[in-house]
């Protein structure tokens, strides 16, 4: 399970390291469409899994900044995308808001799970795939935990999220999508 874009080993190395106290924040950034390749599909449910879990059992004294996309971009040569792709697409989504909405009881900090709009002449994220920790006051790599962090801050670039609105409100009773 070698890929270029995504450093398997490396991942779960920092993925583990998210249990240790001196780790009080990681950016996150699953953007790149390697994620929903099928031969993929176990590895990316082992990293929810490990931010599900870190979540859980650190709480408040661990901050999760995750990116994932909103939109696949669709390249300008190409009419139509692949129906697998769209499928495992549509279904992570569905599987992260489900999630986030059940990790969001009043206690514990709701999962930071933000969605990267694409333009339509885009056709990758503008940020790479990553995952950086700050442990003991250092970020892994302060330049691309920076970069995640404007993202997220850059107004437009990433939908309204769980916790930017009442989850007992009007949306309540709607798709789970919307707690994203």
């Amino acid at each position: 399970m070698t890929d270029s874009v995504i450093d398997v080993t490396t991942w779960r190395e920092r993925l583990a390291d998210l249990e240790a106290s001196e780790v009080s924040a990681a950016v996150v950034v699953q953007c790149d469409q390697a994620w929903l390749r099928p031969d993929l599909t176990a590895f990316r449910n082992e990293v929810d899994q490990a931010l599900m879990t870190a979540q859980l059992r650190r709480g408040d004294r661990l901050t999760i900044t995750r990116i994932i996309l909103h939109n696949l971009p669709l390249a300008p040569a190409t009419v139509h995308r692949s129906t697998a792709l769209d499928r495992a697409f549509g279904e992570w989504h569905h599987r992260l808001s489900a999630a986030g909405v059940l990790l969001c009881p009043g206690s514990r900090p709701a999962p930071r799970i933000h969605r990267l709009i694409l333009r339509g002449d885009q056709t990758r994220a503008p940020i790479p795939d990553m995952v950086e920790l700050l442990k003991n006051g250092d970020w892994t790599d302060q330049h691309r935990a920076d970069l995640v962090l404007r993202t997220v801050e850059t107004t437009g670039a990433t939908p309204l999220t769980g916790y930017d609105m009442d989850l007992d409100g009007p949306f309540g009773d709607a798709d789970p999508s919307i707690y994203m």
